[in-house]
């Protein structure tokens, strides 16, 4: 079903939606949540619901764990089909933003900032503008990662390299996996995990695009610009050099059997998300060092684009629901309430206030590796490249760059073929997203 005829349906929802809620006025406004956050995550949010339950008597949230980030954009999906069961607030990837932007499902957060007096500087710039299409923020950044450098102390001190001095780039992380294997600290000298969100931060890096028309940010992605830029190769390239040096282990597709290695002491080196942090340093018997994003040669002046979700506002149709909705939005960004989040996450707390809070001074100071990460976020420009790609097939984009890489590593296709067929499927699935959405 195109999505205009989607919208249509959640018309109509709104509609039959409007006579039904409206009925609770004598009550506090009862409102949906979904979410995807499981573990730990999972009970540090339902921590932050249960403290804006009862902090006032206006507005009850009522929290549903819809499974991963693709089970929820999948009953999400549904649900605007069935015109039935959708929530107030919805918890949504990141390459989920295009689809939420283009599905006319929700309500731009934005639309509720001057009514409220809220102040958008509140959260910073290098966040926001993920979420924001055609100058107009349309979510929440709820739990924000970038990806960040991880280093193991102890084998940097064995290999006779400073524990004190990540490497900045490829280049020297090259040299330093060699150090590491060839004096015994490690068996292993670097690792990352073949994943298509690094190839789209390496493009940032290098202060290049992965879709044309900035990105998506100006109009809506036709095609990449990878293949066109020089960008793709250059990559493809640098992760093959890095497989056949003799110093680089490849762990596959899923991320935790790189961090599984790197926690062993198996692996000097790796490159992940931020959101791992907290993990990283309970579950090594070893000191972990913590280095920005790494750069090539040349190309230290990029940035970092942000991953994790955001909060979205459902458009319901009921005035008071909707309310409600951004009421706990708003709450979501305080200081207080962003300082709890990040302490029982590692999800960066998007309220600079929020490091400004005693206890996340004593934290930070407890776990240094949380103001590396903190501070490459700040040094990250604002740009069409660190914004992101704003396309509605990036969830399946990162699939096909996975498979296309592992022919690469396997001699089965070169770092240019693994380009122009990246290139090909991608185009094709942008194409027919495009055609789905007129």
């Amino acid at each position: 079903m195109k999505l205009k005829k989607w919208i249509g349906l959640m018309a109509g929802a709104v509609m039959a939606a409007g006579l039904v809620l409206t009925a609770h006025a004598d009550g506090p406004v009862e409102i949906t949540f979904w979410h995807a956050m499981g573990g730990v995550n999972g009970e540090t949010l339902e921590s932050i619901v249960k403290d804006f339950n009862e902090s006032q008597d206006e507005v009850h949230v009522n929290t549903e764990y819809q499974g991963t980030y693709d089970d929820t954009i999948t009953k999400l999906k549904a649900s605007i089909q069935s015109s039935t069961g959708f929530p107030d607030v919805c918890q949504m990837y990141d390459v989920g933003t295009k689809f939420m932007y283009d599905s006319g499902a929700a309500i731009p957060v934005e639309d509720m900032f001057e009514t409220t007096g809220y102040d958008k500087s509140t959260v910073m710039d290098v966040i926001s503008s993920y979420y924001s299409v055609e100058g107009k923020q349309y979510a929440m950044p709820f739990n924000v990662s970038t990806p960040m450098l991880y280093y193991n102390k102890d084998v940097f001190e064995a290999a006779g390299l400073d524990p004190e001095t990540p490497p900045k780039t490829y280049e020297e992380i090259l040299e330093f996996a060699k150090q590491i294997v060839d004096s015994g600290a490690a068996p292993v000298g670097y690792s990352q995990a073949i994943y298509g969100w690094f190839f789209e931060q390496q493009l940032a890096g290098l202060d290049l695009c992965y879709g044309n028309n900035d990105n998506g940010r100006t109009e809506p992605v036709t095609a990449v610009e990878f293949d066109s830029n020089g960008g793709g190769e250059k990559i493809f390239q640098m992760w093959l050099d890095m497989y056949k040096s003799g110093y680089f282990e490849n762990y596959g597709t899923t991320t935790a059997d790189t961090q599984t290695a790197f926690f062993a002491g198996q692996v000097g080196i790796i490159i992940e998300s931020t959101a791992i942090l907290k993990n990283a340093i309970n579950s090594s018997p070893f000191e972990v060092g913590t280095g920005y994003f790494p750069r090539f040669e040349g190309n230290e002046d990029g940035g970092v684009i942000i991953g994790g979700g955001s909060l979205w506002m459902m458009n319901t149709g009921d005035e008071a629901k909707e309310n409600a909705a951004w009421k706990f939005i708003e709450y979501t960004t305080q200081p207080e309430v962003q300082a709890k989040w990040n302490m029982g996450t590692g999800y960066f707390a998007i309220n600079e206030a929020a490091y400004d809070l005693d206890e996340m001074k004593a934290y930070v100071e407890e776990f240094p590796g949380f103001s590396v990460a903190i501070n490459q976020l700040k040094d990250s420009p604002v740009n069409t490249y660190t914004a992101g790609v704003l396309s509605g097939v990036q969830t399946e984009s990162r699939l096909i760059f996975n498979d296309l890489m592992a022919q690469v590593y396997d001699g089965k296709i070169t770092p240019a073929e693994g380009v122009e067929q990246l290139a090909s499927q991608v185009n094709s699935a942008i194409e027919n997203y495009n055609a789905s959405i007129e």
